[in-house]
């Protein structure tokens, strides 16, 4: 078995197993089927429910029948089975299964309700409830074996593992559920997810299956009403997680995000969260309207370029006072109170000037647009929805003019969901309200934001082209583990979602007079994994306190943060058999560079992190399936440099932790099987960003790139030589521009040679 430590190249989540795999449901004629993974037993079919009955008790099979279909994921066969009680003529629910012509890697199984259905409902705001109906359900003693699982739990979803007999559901959670064989070389995988309403649905586990259905809140489905679940196959749990990522977003037609759309997305801003200095404090008795215009000269006077700011629930009225936690009062009216801003929010953003993110929370029953007409809301004792989401957003939205805002953030989207009946005990409201929420923004030329969201919330956001980002981390208040994203960026960036790592501290400085008073122990390891997310950047420090070395080494000159080419997610091995995933804190991510000359290709830079330092084994480089080429190891921290030469695949080497306990290093190959290696600018969290670097190539000896740079930036390139060690320039830039940089070794410019 490979040890957690052991990092590379399989470990890094390139492909295990060649070709896609292959699921296919048998259905015999009791309408149970039985699903094989190329041929191999998976998984066995358990009940069907629809309310009280099941197909073991009150519930039979009236007629089957096959057909051809397509969707967005193409064309299909389908299994249909039709299921009533015994005597009627006409069936309470249709079950499917469709297998695709071109795509053998997945099946979709859908629950169909052909006529108005009346069901005994658990009672709004029952935290665990069974759904009202099950299908497709999977007997927990799976054919394959103990499979391994986990599944995605509580707001700013968390990974919890399991084994399938062990799988339980929680409220709102417990999707996507990954199973996988951890035990075998290609590591066998399927993802089951409602692939569309999730907010329609409950998972299940009891009696000796898993599964999924209808919720269990929901007293009434109407005739026409469609629950589908899609189960995804793969090699590998990362590729996996894609695998069914990309079919998500195919049925949904939504592209995965971008990390670079906008400047709250793409670029530094600062950030006022639960846990930041400005949150609920200002450091004196003035205003936030006299204190924040001071706080943005003194980031002037560094020289660090903010792109925008974030507001958090300080700023508006609310009906009810706030507990330390950020928690309490519901929405009274989304506007400025006159003790913060008593000029209001058009005069403040005139003195900011930069896109605003701006915080909301769940409604109040007692809201002023409660009483606004025309539009009517569903209202219950402690929120409120109102009963047409999107006319209602699509008004909303029109009423920040001058504001600058370019992100809404809803917050408090669990005390949403769980304080109002509709959204639990209609069918339909749940998603009607995130579809209209994300509708409204996108008519506004705005995005969303989604914070303490539920799994289902998530799932949800697949659909939505507004939701760009959501909150991955607990709020910076509860920092110790807060850092730690990797298990959910893997699930929020496979359905087109940036992880979002909440605002730090950029200092280890104390922060007397904010809302909290820190230290941050570890701001590298904070600033570290808020790059490495992909999604914005927003230290939160007091005036006076900021660390601006730290916070220029995420970005270029300009504000606009120097990304990976993908989230950090974690390494394979935290999946191998006896490893925890959830505690497992060994994350990688990328850059991957173009290449030129005679043999194009990209050049993928592989950036690992540990949450200790540890050993490294050139044997794992070379796990089936990858390059035979060498590499050089740059630690970040020390500046060390070690080469892994692909003949020696038994040679061991180490990687030292820095001065905060973690490691974090740069795998880098070398260009075109010479001696050269591009290590970038030292000074960058993300040394070698393809938004910084492209077109590597090595002729004649020189190794040639082209380095990207803003007006009056300096940029120091350095690229490592097998025989001559460090070589660096600076490149000044005049303007913005990419310009050509070459190293010859050896070089009369050379300006550092370690």
């Amino acid at each position: 078995m490979i040890q957690r430590m052991d990092l590379f190249w399989a470990l890094l989540g390139l492909p295990l197993a060649a070709g896609a795999p292959h699921l296919h449901a048998a259905v015999d004629s009791s309408g149970g089927f039985v699903v094989t993974l190329d041929g191999l037993p998976w998984l066995e079919s358990g009940e069907v429910r629809v309310g009280q009955w099941s197909s073991h008790a009150g519930l039979t099979l009236l007629s089957q029948a096959r057909a051809v279909g397509s969707d967005a994921l193409g064309g299909y066969t389908s299994e249909t089975m039709m299921w009533g009680r015994p005597g009627d003529k006409d069936p309470l629910m249709h079950t499917s299964i469709r297998a695709y012509d071109v795509d053998p890697s997945c099946l979709v199984f859908e629950q169909f309700f052909p006529k108005d259905l009346h069901l005994e409902a658990a009672p709004w705001g029952t935290k665990l409830v069974a759904p009202a109906t099950l299908f497709p359900s999977f007997k927990s003693n799976a054919r394959a074996g103990d499979l391994d699982c986990f599944a995605y739990h509580g707001v700013f979803p968390s990974m919890r593992h399991c084994k399938l007999a062990s799988f339980a559901p929680t409220h709102q959670g417990g999707a996507p559920l990954v199973l996988y064989n951890a035990t075998a070389s290609s590591r066998p995988m399927t993802v089951f997810a409602p692939l569309a309403t999730p907010k329609a649905q409950h998972m299940f586990a009891g009696d000796g299956m898993v599964g999924a259905g209808v919720k269990g809140t929901v007293s009434f489905i109407p005739s026409g009403w469609k629950q589908t679940f899609i189960l995804s196959a793969a090699f590998g749990i990362l590729d996996g997680m894609m695998a069914w990522g990309d079919l998500m977003l195919r049925f949904t037609g939504k592209q995965r995000a971008d990390m670079y759309r906008d400047d709250v997305v793409g670029s530094i801003g600062f950030w006022t969260d639960n846990g930041g200095y400005y949150h609920y404090a200002t450091g004196s008795n003035e205003t936030y309207e006299e204190v924040l215009p001071k706080v943005k000269a003194y980031h002037d006077s560094l020289g660090i370029p903010f792109r925008h700011w974030q507001f958090d629930s300080w700023f508006y009225p609310k009906d009810g006072k706030v507990d330390p936690g950020g928690g309490g009062g519901a929405v009274v009216n989304w506007t400025a109170l006159p003790s913060v801003f008593p000029h209001g929010m058009t005069y403040i953003q005139s003195k900011l000037g930069v896109p605003m993110v701006m915080h909301n929370r769940q409604w109040s029953p007692n809201s002023d647009y409660v009483k606004h007409e025309p539009f009517k809301w569903y209202k219950s004792p402690k929120a409120a929805v109102p009963e047409d989401p999107e006319a209602f957003f699509r008004w909303f939205f029109t009423q920040q003019e001058g504001w600058g805002l370019t992100m809404y953030e809803q917050d408090w989207m669990c005390t949403e969901y769980d304080n109002v009946e509709a959204l639990q005990t209609n069918i339909s409201m749940g998603d009607l309200w995130l579809h209209g929420m994300a509708a409204g923004a996108e008519s506004s030329g705005r995005t969303v934001q989604y914070c303490m969201p539920y799994p289902y919330d998530v799932l949800s956001a697949s659909a939505y082209p507004a939701v760009t980002n959501a909150r991955a981390t607990d709020d910076y208040i509860k920092r110790d583990k807060q850092w730690a994203i990797g298990a959910t960026s893997m699930f929020y960036w496979a359905i087109g979602i940036l992880p979002f790592k909440d605002g730090f501290y950029s200092s280890n400085l104390p922060q007397v007079g904010g809302q909290v008073v820190g230290p941050e122990t570890a701001p590298n390891r904070a600033a570290l994994m808020a790059v490495l997310s992909g999604a914005s950047v927003g230290p939160m420090d007091g005036i006076y306190l900021l660390n601006a070395t730290r916070v220029m080494s995420t970005c270029r000159a300009d504000g606009k943060v120097l990304k990976p080419d993908r989230p950090v997610m974690p390494l394979e091995s935290c999946f191998d058999a006896g490893v925890d995933p959830a505690g497992c804190h060994n994350y990688f991510t990328y850059s991957e560079l173009s290449g030129y000359g005679s043999a194009v290709r990209p050049f993928k830079i592989f950036y690992l992190f540990m949450d200790q330092p540890g050993l490294l084994h050139v044997r794992d480089v070379m796990r089936t399936g990858l390059e035979e080429r060498d590499y050089v190891v740059y630690d970040w921290y020390s500046g060390k440099l070690t080469w892994l030469d692909a003949a020696t695949p038994s040679s061991v080497f180490s990687v030292l932790g820095g001065y905060e306990g973690h490691s974090y290093a740069l795998l880098v190959p070398l260009i075109y099987g010479s001696g050269w290696a591009l290590i970038g600018e030292r000074a960058k969290l993300v040394p070698t960003s393809s938004l910084r670097f492209r077109d590597l190539d090595v002729n004649a000896g020189v190794f040639s790139l082209e380095v990207n740079g803003v007006a009056g930036e300096v940029v120091e390139v350095c690229a490592v030589e097998r025989h001559s060690g460090m070589l660096c320039k600076e490149v000044r830039f005049e303007r913005s521009e990419w310009l050509s940089v070459q190293f010859a070794a050896p070089a009369s410019d050379v300006v550092a040679l370690v």
